[in-house]
């Protein structure tokens, strides 16, 4: 052991003295068969290392910020979910969802924080909320790799370990589902009919590993399959006990979404089906409501430690509207002006949209097409949020080079994991090849990887941001 180094700088040295290469760390037939479905060969050679003290930190403060975050329908709207789900940007028809299956439910703890480190720590680019997070399979990493024997000797002299993010998410949908922890609900893994043909292959075999590792019943089908009769929701001759939802509020937008979801709502409603999660949880996963939180006329409603947590991992980000809005230095500008000025410094995104859709980096843009968007943005749908500039981790390449890689962390929330962590699935890409929005669906580049932290009882490592 170096004790001046961090875990990631002395797992860098072990494999670069031994010159291990990805293929060696990763091979392809050890690469798990539900990812190599998801995303192909596109899987990162070594974990993401967390040091205690700084996992331990980094899950408190996003347990507090979701308290935070899911207070805003009281502490602004007088707890009006409507009235805060018109504000941060939904349409009439998602509002109506939202009201009748969230309003009086409690708010899902089952969410993915997306971050990068930058050189003061880890910033929170976006909050998804809900059992459409995606990702999941991340975890199914962990042990691929530690059967390489270097990263299990490491993984054992640190005191490493991950979560079973698989066993976590269903120990979760029960305990949210108000099912006993050693039931066997029978499954249905229901997507939007348009979406469903993409991932129906990958999700059997999902069926497949519920059914060999976890003794569960799940059924890959969308909503139109579906079928309500003798007091029950069915699917391929199974009457369902859980729809796990994995369409989105977003979707919810035309006149067949009533048709699509009534169904599923009323047989809820009578108590025939569980459903995991609620639609209108995804409310608080629009980037306006991150916005509420950044806001300095807010401030003044949350306690001390949570404006701690706040300021040490969320940007400073507005809504686009006209008008003044201050600064992290405490100066009054207006928003339009400083958008216009501050381009290198602001990125653009759509406040309900996700996996990079619409976004807009003011670095990378032209200076007349900036100003156009912005100016076009500024009807309350979209935001604006400081930049952050991430610092990268070297990776071992194909040949055995080590690479800079840029590192964009979802960082899981489930209501069963310890401390209620989840899990960690990563999006990452060559610095050289310069993609600001990690999305794993829209550029194959980016590959999926996974994280390890340090467990309870072990001495801390002095490191720097990632371990």
């Amino acid at each position: 052991m170096s004790p001046g180094l961090s875990l990631t700088e002395q797992y860098i040295n072990e494999i670069r003295s031994r010159g291990l290469t990805a293929s060696d760390l990763l091979p392809p037939d050890r690469l798990p068969a539900i990812v190599e479905s998801f995303y192909g060969q596109r899987a990162l050679a070594r974990p993401v290392f967390f040091a205690e003290a700084e996992h331990a930190r980094l899950v408190r403060d996003l347990s507090t910020m979701h308290a935070a975050l899911t207070s805003l329908p009281d502490l602004l709207f007088g707890g009006d979910l409507g009235a805060f789900a018109t504000a941060v940007g939904l349409t009439e028809r998602q509002v109506g969802f939202v009201v009748r299956t969230q309003s009086g439910a409690p708010v899902t703890r089952f969410a993915r924080a997306d971050m990068y480190a930058d050189a003061t720590g880890f910033k929170l680019l976006e909050y998804n909320v809900g059992s459409t997070i995606g990702m999941i399979e991340a975890g199914l990493l962990n042990d691929a790799l530690l059967a390489h024997p270097v990263l299990a000797g490491f993984a054992a002299e640190h005191r490493l370990g991950s979560v079973d993010m698989v066993a976590e998410c269903l120990a979760s949908m029960r305990q949210e589902c108000g099912l006993a922890p050693d039931s066997q609900p029978v499954i249905a893994m229901c997507d939007w009919p348009d979406q469903f043909p993409v991932n129906e292959a990958p999700l059997r075999l999902c069926t497949d590993m519920h059914r060999d590792s976890y003794g569960l019943t799940s059924i890959p089908t969308h909503l139109g399959r579906l079928e309500y009769r003798d007091g029950g929701v069915w699917d391929e001759g199974h009457r369902i006990d859980v729809v796990y939802r994995m369409f989105m509020l977003q979707q919810a937008t035309g006149p067949e979404a009533n048709e699509l979801i009534d169904p599923l709502l009323a047989a809820a409603e009578r108590g025939e089906v569980e459903i995991f999660t609620p639609l209108g949880c995804q409310v608080f996963g629009s980037k306006a409501a991150l916005a509420m939180l950044s806001d300095e006329a807010h401030r003044h409603r949350f306690d001390a430690e949570t404006l701690a947590a706040l300021d040490r991992i969320l940007p400073w980000t507005r809504v686009c509207r006209p008008g003044t809005v201050t600064l992290e230095s405490g100066e009054r500008v207006e928003l339009l002006d400083h958008a216009l000025a501050q381009r290198a410094e602001l990125i653009l995104k759509p406040a309900l949209l996700h996996s990079g859709s619409g976004v807009l980096p003011g670095w990378e843009a032209d200076p007349a097409d900036w100003a156009q968007r912005v100016e076009a943005a500024m009807d309350g749908g979209w935001i604006l949020q400081r930049r952050v500039r991430p610092v990268p981790q070297l990776v071992p390449a194909p040949d055995g080079e080590l690479t800079d890689y840029t590192i964009n962390l979802g960082v899981f929330s489930m209501p069963s994991g310890p401390d209620g962590y989840g899990g960690m699935a990563l999006r990452v890409a060559p610095v050289t090849a310069n993609i600001t929005v990690l999305s794993i669906n829209a550029d194959k580049s980016v590959l999926l990887g996974c994280a390890m932290h340090q467990l309870p009882d072990t001495p801390v490592i002095p490191t720097a941001s990632l371990g």
